[in-house]
């Protein structure tokens, strides 16, 4: 009988010590990550973007970015804006905004290192080999 007492009592005090520990735990994980978008940047190269400023998001009209955001600080072959020195607001994240269209229409909206940024001005043919490894 007081076996069975001090195991439950033990095993009671093990789950509110558990149970306490949660909060903690939690707590020290999102401070670690309140900014999550410098996160992502520095490990994906990419954010996606819900809006830049106030009137640009997805689905605003080509003369809608131009009006609002200025002329792109460069212009890719496929019809890609690229935005360069914008940051995300509340962050840290500073990069290149990308604005991809379809149809006239902003389809996509992302912010990119500038690495990623120095790729896609890269001219290349489609012939071209990327070299991503070397033997050494």
């Amino acid at each position: 009988m007081k076996t069975k007492l001090t195991t439950t009592l033990l095993r009671s005090v093990a789950l509110a010590t558990a149970l306490l520990a949660i909060p903690t735990v939690t707590f020290a994980n999102d401070s670690s990550s309140a900014d999550r978008a410098t996160q992502a940047l520095a490990l994906k190269g990419a954010v996606p973007v819900k809006n830049a400023g106030p009137f640009v998001h997805v689905g605003s009209l080509r003369i809608q970015v131009s009006a609002k955001l200025g002329q792109p600080s460069a212009k890719l072959p496929d019809g890609t804006w690229l935005y360069g020195q914008r940051a995300i607001e509340g962050s840290a994240a500073e990069g290149t905004l990308v604005v991809r269209f379809s149809q006239g229409r902003v389809s996509e909206l992302a912010l990119v290192t500038p690495a990623i940024a120095t790729a896609m001005l890269e001219p290349r043919k489609a012939g071209d080999r990327v070299r991503v490894a070397n033997n050494q």
